[in-house]
C-alpha cells in the first residue's frame, strides 16, 4: 500500500518547478517522471528475517538536465551528476564502509573517499519502488535496491543505489546538493 509522501508530494509529473541550485542559482525545470519508494526494514536482524514496509514513502523526481530530486526522510537531494556502477566497483568503493556504519547500529561517524570528495555517511538501508509515473526511469514497480546516503563539504550530497536483481534498475552513485524543501516551489 502506497503512503503519501512527507515532503513534496504537490509534484507531479509534467508540472514546471522552479528549484534553487546552490551553485547555479533559480533553474526553472519540467518533471519528466515520479517514482514512489517505499522504506524497508527488518523486524529483526538477521539474514531470515525479511524485509517489510515500514509505512513511509518519499518520492524522487526526474526532471529535465538529467537532475534527480529526491526526498528522503527529513532529507531533500539535488543530484546533477550521476554514473552507473557494476556490482564489483560497489563492493569496492562503499560496501566496507557500509558495513561498518551498520555495525555500529548506523551511530559511528564513517568517512570515506570517493571522486569529488571525502563522504560521510548519514544513512543507509533498503527500498522498494512502489510506482512509477512519467518518463525517464528505467524502473518497474517492485524493484528492490540498498541505498547510502551520504554528505560533504558545503552541503555536497552523495546517493548510491544499488538494485538487486529485477525491476530494471540500474546500480549509480549521484552527487549533488542537499536543499531546503524551500528551495523548490511551483511554476
Amino acid at each position: 500500500m502506497i503512503g503519501k509522501p512527507q515532503k513534496l508530494d504537490w509534484i507531479r509529473a509534467g508540472d514546471r518547478i522552479y528549484v534553487n541550485h546552490p551553485v547555479k542559482g533559480e533553474v526553472m525545470a519540467h518533471v519528466l517522471g515520479r517514482i514512489l519508494y517505499v522504506e524497508l526494514w527488518q523486524r529483526t536482524r538477521g539474514p531470515q528475517s525479511p524485509w517489510v514496509p515500514t509505512g513511509n514513502s518519499f518520492a524522487g523526481f526526474w526532471l529535465e538536465g538529467n537532475i534527480f530530486l529526491l526526498n528522503w526522510q527529513t532529507r531533500i537531494y539535488l543530484l546533477d551528476e550521476s554514473a552507473q556502477l557494476s556490482d564489483p566497483e560497489i563492493q569496492r568503493d562503499f560496501a566496507p564502509h557500509a558495513k561498518k556504519f551498520a555495525q555500529s547500529d548506523q551511530t559511528a561517524e564513517v568517512f570515506f573517499a570517493y571522486p569529488p570528495a571525502m563522504w560521510k555517511i548519514e544513512d543507509i538501508g533498503k527500498f522498494q519502488v512502489e510506482e512509477v509515473d512519467g518518463e525517464g526511469f528505467r524502473l518497474r514497480p517492485g524493484a528492490v535496491g540498498r541505498f547510502i546516503h551520504a554528505s560533504g563539504h558545503e552541503s555536497r550530497a552523495l546517493v548510491l543505489e544499488d538494485y538487486e536483481g529485477g525491476g530494471g534498475g540500474e546500480d549509480t552513485v549521484w552527487t549533488g546538493y542537499m536543499i531546503g524543501e524551500d528551495a523548490v516551489r511551483k511554476e
